[in-house]
Parts: structure tokens; sequence; C-alpha cells
């Protein structure tokens, strides 16, 4: 998920003349150095395609910092602005809540130029964010589809087919994604229900998020589906960092 949401950030920045993309995580720990990694390898992977469809070269690099926290909030606005203020036109939030902190550098990078929409983007993590920032400021969201593992789990059990151990899920049967227009549809609706939106704004929020899409040009779209593909199928090499070691080796292969 990190890798094709890192082939769109880097594309996406080239193509509004951007050369730095930006990952904000928390804590440094082992599953985080997986985020990272997989953001690299799609970077490259985006600045390469980007060679290949437009014959100009992205040389998108990347800027990084863990912040050592998961909930405070300022932590994630200050670790945003610095990356403004180095030329990043996207930045990836993963560190939960302290993506409301990215959101509101980026907001207000925004408003001191006059704007309310991007660039520069934010991207979510883990469940569909594309609705904060009125539908224009967060360009995508990379899901982790809990929701399909465990409906997933309970239904082998309903079957008589459970069975034990570890089971892997990824782009090929549904465990992860990148955030689509009925995702944002799901999402809203959660928030009207539960009040954290107005139902009058939902349209609004809707056609934003389309306005934002469709200014990008389809064949990044595209790309990002082909990279679902290789992935799915085993093609794409996206590296998998655990532990300390094996991320310096990946920061080496795949450098900023």
């Amino acid at each position: 998920g990190s890798a094709m949401v890192g082939a769109l950030s880097s594309m996406v920045a080239a193509h509004y003349g951007y050369d730095k993309i930006g990952v904000v995580l928390g804590i440094e720990i082992p599953v985080l150095y997986k985020f990272e990694a997989g953001y690299r390898y799609g970077m490259h992977w985006g600045n390469a395609k980007y060679a290949e469809k437009t014959g100009e070269q992205a040389n998108v690099g990347l800027l990084w910092t863990y912040t050592g926290t998961f909930s405070d909030i300022a932590k994630g606005k200050a670790a945003t602005e610095a990356m403004l203020a180095q030329g990043a036109g996207i930045i990836y939030n993963v560190a939960g809540p302290l993506g409301i902190g990215d959101l509101e550098a980026i907001t207000g990078h925004l408003e001191a130029k006059g704007k309310s929409a991007g660039p520069p983007f934010m991207i979510g993590v883990d469940a569909n964010q594309d609705y904060l920032g009125d539908g224009h400021r967060v360009l995508a969201s990379m899901m982790k589809r809990v929701d399909f593992g465990v409906y997933s789990a309970i239904e082998s059990v309903v079957n008589g087919t459970f069975k034990g151990g570890v089971q892997i899920l990824g782009p090929h049967n549904g465990g992860i994604a990148m955030s689509g227009k009925q995702d944002l549809a799901d999402f809203i609706q959660f928030g009207v229900n539960g009040g954290a939106i107005s139902a009058s704004d939902s349209d609004s929020i809707t056609s934003n998020w389309v306005g934002m899409r469709d200014e990008i040009p389809g064949w990044i779209w595209d790309a990002v589906a082909e990279l679902q593909g290789q992935i799915s199928d085993g093609s794409a090499d996206v590296p998998c960092g655990w532990c300390p070691d094996t991320i310096g080796d990946i920061r080496a292969k795949y450098p900023d």
C-alpha cells in the first residue's frame, strides 16, 4: 500500500513541479519501517514511470522524520511545516492522529498563498481520510482493510473452512487498497451518522475530491493501477524493513 501511494506521490509531485515528497512517521518501531520501505520503493518506481511516460526526469526526493509520538499533533504540524519549507509537494501521514497536524500545516501553507485546494497534498493512512480538508487537500489514503480481514476470518468460521496460522492480506485479495470514490462515500456517511460531518457538506466534499483527482493526468492513475497489479502478481519486489539493519540497507538501495 505504501508503495502505491509512494508512486502516486512522486508522479503527482513531479507533475506539479515539486522536487520533494515527505513522510511523517510516529515512533521508530519495526512496523513503521515497512511503511517507510514501501514509500521509498514507490517513489523510485514513480520517478522511473514519470520519465518513461513524459520523457522528462522527475528526480523527486524524500524528506522523512520519525516524530517519536502517535499523539502529539503539534509535532506532526511542525514536521510538515519543515518539509513544506523545503519544497515538499505531498506529505504522507504515518503517525495516526498526527495527520491532523499535517493537515493543519498544509492548510496554513495554502491559506498563506490565498489558496484552499492543494497542492501541496496530504496522503492519509490506515482508513479513508480523503474527506478531511473539505475534500481537496487529501489526495488519497493508504487503507488497511481490517474490516475485510475480520469479515473473512468470521466467514471462514461460519463456512467451516477456518485454518490456524498466518494469512497474508494484500492488494491481491482486498487486504490493502488505495482509496477510491466509494470509500470516500462510505466514510462521509460514517461522519454524518456520527455527527462529525454535516449532511449538507457531503456533496461539496465529494465534488471537491472529484475535481482534485480529475486535475491529475489519467496516465498517473493508470500507472498506480499498474503497480498494484505488479504487487499482486509478485513481479514488483517491494522491500520490507523489519529491523534497523534491514531498513538501513533499504535506505541505501532507495535513497532520499
